[in-house]
C-alpha cells in the first residue's frame, strides 16, 4: 500500500504528460494554414448509459498531417480507430445502441500514448467532407501543448490534504498492531532468555532484533507483491480509475523513506508496549488491572484537533502557505487519532455497566474484552480510522459538490415532471439544407422536436453576446406566443417574471452587431412585438431576452452562420430515452452534439480528486480488513488452550462460536459509532473551512459504516475454521 502510495507522483506526471500530448486546440496566436502537414479537427464526445465516450473526428490535409498520440496511421475516411476499452464495450452484448451510433468500421486501435488509462473509451473518426471555416472546427499542425502548473484551488487543497492523511494514517494504525501480534510469546521467550543470564538490556536488544528482522522480511516480501500485483495494474479499476504498468513506479525517494518509517515505527511501537511488561526470569507481569481509563486527555486529542483547524485557517489563500497546511494536517491528524483514544475507554465502558449477567456467549464475550480489551481495539482501531476518515471525506465531498441554484436550472423539467427537454446541435457551415426535426422526432421516447438556428452575436465595441433564434413561423409558433407571424417578422422575448439577474442585452431596431465573435457585421431587423416564451424556447431558461426571427428577416449571411438545433421534448420514463436520442443524431451527422440542460455536469476537477480518493479509501479498508483477520487469528491462537479447557468441561462450540463473534462485534459497533461521530464533525469543520455550507449525505455515510462493519464480519466468519481446529481435544496439551 506505502509502495502504491510512493508511485502516485509518477502516475500524476505520466497522466499528465498524456493529456498535454493529446491537446488538440491551436493555443497559440498564429493563424495556421492549410498544407500537407496540417489536420482537421472536431470535437465529437458522446456519452452512453453515463459512461463519457472522448470522440474526435479528423480529416487529415496531405501525406504529412501529425497523428494523435496513440495512432500509427490514418485509416480510410469513413473508417475508425478505437481505444481496446471501447472495442470492448461495442463488442459487448446489449450495446446495440452504441453499435448503432458508432456505425463505421474499426481499422485500429489506440495505443496506450493517447490514452489517460486502460479503461478510457476513445475514438477518432475519419472523415473527407469536413469544412475549415464551420465553427467548432479547428485546423492543427502538430498535437499537444505544455501547460505551465497552475495551484490547485483552495478546496481541492483541502481534499488533497485529508485524503493523504485518511489513506495513510490507517496504514500507520495497522502496522503498530501488527508488530504486536504474537507479543505474549514473544515475552515468555523472553523471561526463558533472561533465566539463563540475559540482563533487561539484552532482551530489549533482542525484542528490537527480532521486530526488525521481521519488518525487514515484511517489506521485502511487500516489494515483491507490489512488483509482481503492478503486471495486472491495467486489468484493475477502482471507481473508474485505473492505470497502466509503468505509472507504477515509486520514487526512489519517498520509497526509502517508506522503508524507513515503516522501520522506525515498528521498533517505537515495539519498545513502547514493552514498558507495560516486566520481563522476570520466572514469568512474565504485565501493567494492566484495575486502574480505569482517564477520558479527559483522550477526548482533549479530538478537541485540539477541532480548534487547530478553527485557527489555521482565516481565507483560502491560506491553504498555499505552510504554515496553513501544517496546522490543517496535524488537526486532521489529531481528530482521526482521537479515533484510537476514546475507542479503548468507550470498549472498558461498555464491559463495566453490561458484564456479570446476560445469556453465556455474552458473558464469555464481556469476560474476554475485560481479559484483552487492548487486543480487541488494536485490530479495530484501523477499521474506525478508516472509516472516519472515509466519512469526513464524503462529507468534504458532498458539501463540496453542491452547487448553488443556478438560473439555468428553471425550465429543465420541460413542460411536466414527467418530460424533459434536450437540445441538439450541429454546426454544419450553413452548407447544409436538410430538416433534421422530422427525423429526430421519430425516435422513441421523444415527443416533439422543434427545429431552428441559432446565431451568437454582439457589439462592435465587444461587450455581452447576445442570442438570435431562426426559424419559420411554425416553429417560432412552437417557442413563443406569438399574436401573429409571416416572413419577415422578428420578435423580443421577456425575461422569466421570476428571473431576478440584471437584463445585459441591448436590442434596436437597426444596431450593428458582429456575428460570432470575427464574423461579418449584421444589422438588427424590425422588431415586430415583445412575447413570452414557451418552456421548449432557450430564452425561457435566461436571463437575457432573445431575439425571435424568421429566414427573411435575418437574412441568408446570418443563416450560414447560425447553428442547427432542435429542440426535443423527450418521456422521462422511456427506457435509454437519452441514449436512442444520441444514437438518433449521431446517424444523422456524427458531429451532432446532444445536451441535457436539467443534467448537473459536475466539476472535472473534483470528479477526479473524488474518485482518486474514494479508490484508496476502498483499497484501506480491504487491507484494514486483512488486518482484523490476522489479529482475530492471533487472538484465537493465543486462547487456544484456554479454549480447549472449555469445550472439554462441556460447552458447546456454537457458544464459543458466538462469544468470539460477539467479541468481535461489540468493539466494531462502538468503533464505527465513535468513527461517524468524529467524522461528520471533522466533514463539517472543513467544509467550513472552505466557506461552503454543510450538506450531509446520510444514506452515503450510513453504506460506508455498512462497508466497515460487513469488512470486520467478514473477518470474523473466516476465523471459525480455526477456532473449531482450537478446540480439538489435543489443543490440552501444553508443555
Amino acid at each position: 500500500m506505502l509502495l502504491f502510495a510512493a508511485s502516485v507522483p509518477t502516475v500524476r506526471h505520466h497522466r499528465d504528460q498524456r493529456i498535454h500530448h493529446r491537446i488538440d486546440v491551436n493555443l497559440s496566436d498564429r493563424a495556421i494554414t492549410r498544407s500537407d502537414h496540417t489536420v482537421l479537427v472536431r470535437d465529437i464526445d458522446t456519452v452512453f448509459r453515463g459512461e463519457k465516450i472522448r470522440g474526435r473526428m479528423v480529416q487529415p490535409e496531405g501525406p504529412a498531417a501529425p497523428l494523435p498520440p496513440g495512432v500509427q496511421r490514418y485509416p480510410r475516411p469513413g473508417e475508425m480507430v478505437v481505444s481496446p476499452a471501447l472495442h470492448k464495450l461495442l463488442a459487448a452484448p446489449g450495446d446495440g445502441l452504441l453499435r448503432e451510433r458508432l456505425a463505421h468500421p474499426v481499422a485500429g486501435e489506440i495505443g496506450d500514448a493517447g490514452l489517460l488509462d486502460p479503461g478510457e473509451h476513445v475514438f477518432y473518426l475519419v472523415a473527407n467532407h469536413m469544412a475549415a471555416d464551420a465553427g467548432q472546427t479547428r485546423r492543427l499542425d502538430h498535437f499537444g501543448k505544455a501547460y505551465a502548473k497552475k495551484p490547485l484551488p483552495p478546496e481541492l487543497v483541502l481534499v488533497c490534504i485529508a485524503g493523504i492523511v485518511v489513506l495513510l494514517l490507517p496504514v500507520g494504525v495497522f502496522i503498530a498492531a501488527a508488530v504486536r501480534f504474537g507479543g505474549e510469546r514473544r515475552d515468555r521467550r523472553l523471561a526463558a532468555l533472561r533465566l539463563v543470564g540475559a540482563n533487561r538490556g539484552m532482551t530489549a536488544t533482542i525484542a528490537a532484533g527480532e521486530v526488525a528482522l521481521s519488518t525487514l522480511a515484511g517489506i521485502a516480501l511487500g516489494a515483491v507483491l507490489f512488483m509482481t500485483g503492478r503486471q495486472f495494474a491495467g486489468t484493475v479499476e477502482i471507481q473508474g480509475l485505473g492505470v497502466f504498468t509503468e505509472d507504477l513506479t515509486p520514487q526512489p525517494l519517498l520509497a526509502a523513506l517508506v522503508v524507513v518509517a515503516v522501520l522506525t515505527l515498528s521498533l517505537g511501537i515495539t519498545q513502547l508496549s514493552m514498558h507495560k511488561v516486566a520481563v522476570e526470569p520466572l514469568g512474565v507481569v504485565r501493567k494492566s488491572g484495575s486502574i480505569s481509563r482517564r477520558l479527559w486527555w483522550r477526548t482533549a486529542l479530538p478537541l485540539l484537533g477541532l480548534i487547530l483547524l478553527r485557527i489555521s485557517v482565516r481565507s483560502p489563500a491560506d491553504l498555499h502557505g505552510t504554515s496553513g497546511v501544517v496546522l490543517v494536517l496535524i488537526g486532521i491528524l489529531s481528530l482521526l487519532v482521537g479515533v484510537t483514544a476514546v475507542l479503548p475507554w468507550a470498549v472498558e465502558r461498555l464491559t463495566r455497566l453490561f458484564g456479570g449477567f446476560g445469556p453465556l456467549p455474552w458473558q464469555l464475550a464481556l469476560r474476554g474484552l475485560q481479559l484483552n480489551g487492548d487486543s480487541a481495539t488494536r485490530s479495530v482501531n484501523g477499521i474506525a480510522v478508516a472509516v472516519a476518515g472515509a466519512v469526513a471525506l464524503q462529507t468534504l465531498l458532498t458539501g463540496l459538490s453542491q452547487n448553488p441554484v443556478d438560473s439555468t436550472a428553471r425550465g429543465a423539467h420541460g413542460p411536466s415532471a414527467s418530460t424533459r427537454v434536450a437540445v441538439a446541435r450541429l454546426d454544419d457551415g450553413g452548407t447544409r439544407g436538410t430538416q433534421y426535426a422530422p427525423v429526430l422526432a421519430t425516435t422513441p421516447g421523444v415527443r416533439r422536436a422543434i427545429e431552428f438556428k441559432k446565431l451568437s452575436v454582439s457589439p462592435l465595441n465587444g461587450g455581452f453576446p447576445q442570442t438570435v433564434l431562426i426559424a419559420d413561423c411554425a416553429h417560432l409558433r412552437l417557442l413563443a406566443q406569438l399574436p401573429s407571424c409571416s416572413d419577415g417578422d422578428a420578435f423580443l422575448t421577456a425575461p422569466p417574471a421570476t428571473d431576478t439577474m440584471p437584463d445585459m442585452s441591448t436590442w434596436a431596431t437597426g444596431t450593428k452587431l458582429r456575428m460570432d465573435m470575427y464574423g461579418p457585421h449584421w444589422t438588427v431587423p424590425h422588431i415586430t412585438a415583445t412575447v413570452r416564451a414557451t418552456p421548449a424556447c432557450p430564452a425561457e431558461v435566461s436571463s437575457e431576452r432573445t431575439l425571435l426571427a424568421t429566414p427573411w428577416a435575418a437574412g441568408h449571411t446570418a443563416v450560414a452562420h447560425a447553428v442547427s438545433t432542435v429542440s426535443l421534448t423527450y418521456a422521462t420514463g422511456f427506457k435509454d430515452v437519452q441514449d436512442h436520442i444520441r444514437t438518433a443524431a449521431a446517424r444523422l451527422d456524427p458531429a451532432f452534439s446532444v445536451d441535457f440542460p436539467g443534467k448537473s455536469q459536475g466539476d472535472p476537477a473534483l470528479d477526479g480528486v473524488r474518485r482518486a480518493l474514494l479508490a484508496g479509501v476502498t483499497a484501506v479498508l480491504v487491507l484494514i480488513a486483512a488486518s482484523m483477520l490476522l489479529g482475530a487469528l492471533e487472538q484465537v491462537r493465543e486462547r487456544a488452550r484456554v479454549l480447549s479447557v472449555l469445550v472439554a468441561f462441556g460447552t458447546p462450540r456454537r457458544t464459543l462460536a458466538t462469544s468470539v463473534l460477539l467479541q468481535s462485534v461489540l468493539p466494531v459497533g462502538l468503533g464505527l459509532l465513535v468513527a461517524e461521530s468524529i467524522g461528520t464533525a471533522l466533514g463539517s469543520t472543513l467544509l467550513d473551512l472552505a466557506g461552503r455550507p454543510v450538506t450531509h449525505n446520510w444514506s452515503t455515510l450510513l453504506a460506508i459504516a455498512g462497508i466497515g462493519a460487513a469488512a470486520s464480519l467478514g473477518a470474523t466468519l473466516l476465523t471459525l475454521p480455526a477456532l473449531w481446529r482450537s478446540t480439538r481435544p489435543q489443543g490440552l496439551r501444553h508443555e
